[in-house]
């Protein structure tokens, strides 16, 4: 230990500490596992996600149903990679742009006034800075999470705001909307690619009660070698789409249990296949080595494993802010996550969880509290 790291430590990190919290740098210093072998900014052409462009697929909606080829690629990257970049997806740019740049606004304003919006003690809906609650590995990374639910968009900017808070409220509701459409869309695609009902996952996602968005702004870093935006993890929703800005951060464990960075591609989002979509299409081809075993998803849960639900986490730099928006979509707490019999084989991939609700889903993440890997789905799988 050099004594300028130490001093380093010891440094009071201003933008994350709330109220009575005096936090230091030393407060989000990760376990050693954790810290990050590649910079923010690495990226490997020959290994990214892929990308899929919806333009193909929205004009051929308008007349003729959904292009089949598009479909199945979609299911392909779904089945390798739990990730791919979405371009060409209908949602308007200014839409994209205005909610980056009110969120920013938001970020930017002095602590005070952000906790007016703080979260409650009893519900993660809110702002918080870090998450102090975690005791150690702390996430260095704002974070405002709010359903997807205009009166609790209206309530939040509100108290931020006051009656200024319309251009705020407007531009989140406006986003909220336009990738509830897209997502739908995402559900219809997979189904069709997987060979099912159009309606199979869309007809239980008409409800919005569960859908939520969680928005992180990663502040400059004095140590990024040490410290993690979030940690590895999956997605214990069904689907996710993340809008990002042009500042890497974002990276996805592959089989062979190396990372790799995503690397930023303007007006598009990343998508990724959560838990209970992955339990629906599972078929384990390869070994699950130790902590792996924890990382069993909810798509993942739906598929019966086919689709990956994947591990990833955010890294952050020296530089700059990273803002990150993720829509998490999950259905309805009495959507029952059951594989259809069509994925399933005796003999080549037997059933593999048991079926379970959302609800019941949702009531072991709570006793979970944080999430790291996937050992809330323990209790669903199933052992041969």
């Amino acid at each position: 230990w050099s004594p300028m790291a130490l001093e380093i430590e010891e440094q009071h990190v201003e933008s994350l500490s709330s109220r009575n919290q005096r936090l230091r740098v030393k407060n989000f210093v990760w376990h050693e596992e954790e810290w990050p072998a590649i910079s923010y900014n690495d990226f490997s052409d020959g290994d990214d996600i892929p990308v899929i462009s919806l333009r193909g697929v929205l004009e051929a909606k308008k007349d003729q149903g959904f292009c089949d080829e598009l479909c199945r690629e979609m299911v392909t990257a779904s089945e390798k990679w739990g990730f791919f970049k979405l371009v060409d997806h209908g949602v308007a740019v200014e839409i994209s742009e205005n909610m980056k740049a009110r969120l920013n606004e938001i970020f930017d304003l002095p602590m005070e006034q952000k906790l007016k919006g703080a979260r409650s003690t009893s519900l993660p809906l809110g702002y918080c800075a870090t998450n102090p609650d975690y005791g150690q590995n702390l996430p260095w990374a704002e974070i405002l999470q709010l359903l997807q639910s205009p009166q609790q968009v209206l309530g939040f900017t509100a108290k931020v705001f006051g009656d200024q808070h319309k251009a705020y409220s407007d531009a989140m509701i406006a986003y909220m909307d336009a990738l509830d459409e897209l997502g739908m869309t995402i559900f219809e695609m997979l189904a069709h690619g997987l060979g099912l009902r159009e309606d199979f996952f869309t007809k239980n996602f008409e409800e919005k009660e569960a859908t939520m968005i969680r928005i992180n702004r990663y502040p400059p870093c004095p140590l990024p070698e040490k410290c993690l935006g979030l940690g590895s993890h999956s997605d214990p929703h069904t689907l996710t789409i993340l809008l990002q800005d042009e500042v890497g951060g974002l990276q996805v464990l592959k089989d062979d249990n190396t990372w790799v960075g995503i690397r930023p591609v303007p007006n598009s989002f990343v998508i990724n296949i959560g838990d209970t979509l992955e339990v629906i299409s599972l078929s384990l081809t390869h070994s699950l080595t130790h902590s792996l075993m924890y990382y069993l998803p909810f798509y993942h849960a739906w598929t019966n494993g086919r689709l990956k639900s994947v591990v990833h986490r955010a890294v952050v730099n020296k530089k700059k802010n990273r803002l990150s928006v993720a829509y998490f979509m999950s259905p309805t707490a009495t959507a029952t996550i059951d594989c259809p019999p069509q994925l399933m084989d005796p003999k080549t991939n037997p059933r593999r969880f048991v079926p379970f609700t959302w609800g019941d889903f949702r009531r072991e993440l709570l006793i979970q509290k944080r999430v790291l890997g996937k050992t809330a789905f323990n209790r669903f799988l199933i052992s041969h």
